[in-house]
């Protein structure tokens, strides 16, 4: 029997649907194929950043259509003395109110940026600092499905997020949370999480 390759075009944000990543990303159609494999059909793999990358795929959940669940995992690396990078099922809702989709995102820590919440690389110009350790402890279990995460931006505050998130380094710190709020001023004790000051 012959293999089958499935390619399927990443449809473009529908008007009015803000895309984080720029309009060059939403006008590039980007093959996907499928993750599970089928009778009779071969499967590509995909890296994680090819999958957290097209976020424009819709199903109806109930009687609502919002963005499909990709098999990609809530996490935030916390890089020293740098941004935070998002990776997951992300809803952004900024300081306007305004509701972002996205499986990538690269925030500001550092409370420089000049395009808030997103890092802009002032961290650098600054002179920012920050070890990047993870000093809290884990709240619950590691999870295996995909989960939705939404983040709040706060004016003037941190950013609130509700759901499963993974927050790990490179030095192999990580703390497995439901909740809480992450510092987007630079200044907090408790770093990357927010002290409340």
């Amino acid at each position: 029997m012959e293999d089958v390759i499935e390619e399927v075009k990443a449809p473009k944000p529908q008007t009015g649907q803000a895309n984080p990543h720029g309009p060059e990303t939403a006008d590039r159609d980007r093959p996907a194929a499928p993750e599970t494999a089928q009778a009779g059909r071969r499967t590509e793999t995909l890296s994680t950043e090819d999958r957290a990358q097209d976020r424009w795929f819709m199903e109806d959940r109930g009687n609502r259509r919002v963005p499909k669940r990709l098999d990609v995992p809530n996490e935030a690396l916390v890089s020293a003395a740098g941004p935070l990078k998002l990776t997951g099922n992300i809803t952004l809702i900024d300081e306007a109110g305004q509701t972002h989709y996205a499986n990538h995102l690269t925030l500001c820590r550092c409370g420089a940026s000049r395009n808030k919440p997103y890092c802009d690389d002032q961290h650098m110009e600054v002179e920012f600092f920050d070890s990047g350790s993870i000093p809290q402890a884990s709240e619950c279990r590691q999870m295996a499905n995909p989960q939705m995460l939404t983040v709040t931006c706060i004016k003037d505050g941190p950013l609130k997020y509700q759901g499963y998130l993974r927050v790990y380094n490179r030095k192999g710190q990580q703390c497995l949370t439901m909740q809480g709020a992450l510092c987007r001023c630079g200044r907090s004790t408790k770093k990357p999480f927010c002290d409340c000051r």
